[in-house]
């Protein structure tokens, strides 16, 4: 069951990340099709290392971690200094929340594999 819905998952990822890439390679042979300095395979490229970039730098946020569980981190950690070791540490406080899936790892997946499928249009077309 749950290699189906991994398989579903990524299935669903793909198919986002190829109607982005289909929909801003429309775009570009639209508005870049009379440009004189750029062809709009040499934009594609561009924007492909632009979609990584803004996918790898979603990724590397917070990881999942919402801004109250890294706040409550930070003070029990401070209070564990302060106190000694008798209050709950910031493994016991981030140990429920690190593993949630939030909306930016998965919109910075979209990003990445858009960003590849871009890339490898790119190099297919040259």
């Amino acid at each position: 069951m749950k290699k189906r819905n991994i398989l579903l998952n990524i299935v669903m990822f793909s198919g986002i990340s190829i109607s982005i890439t289909v929909a801003v390679y429309s775009v570009n042979t639209w508005f870049f099709s009379s440009s004189e300095y750029f062809s709009p395979t040499d934009i594609f490229f561009i924007e492909g290392i632009l979609f990584l970039i803004a996918g790898v730098l979603l990724l590397l946020g917070r990881g999942g971690i919402n801004l109250w569980s890294q706040k409550a981190a930070i003070l029990s950690a401070l209070a564990g200094a302060v106190y000694g070791g008798d209050t709950v540490g910031p493994a016991e406080t981030l140990r429920r929340d690190v593993w949630r899936p939030k909306g930016f790892v998965r919109i910075a997946l979209i990003l990445i594999l858009a960003g590849v499928f871009m890339i490898l249009i790119y190099f297919l077309t040259l």
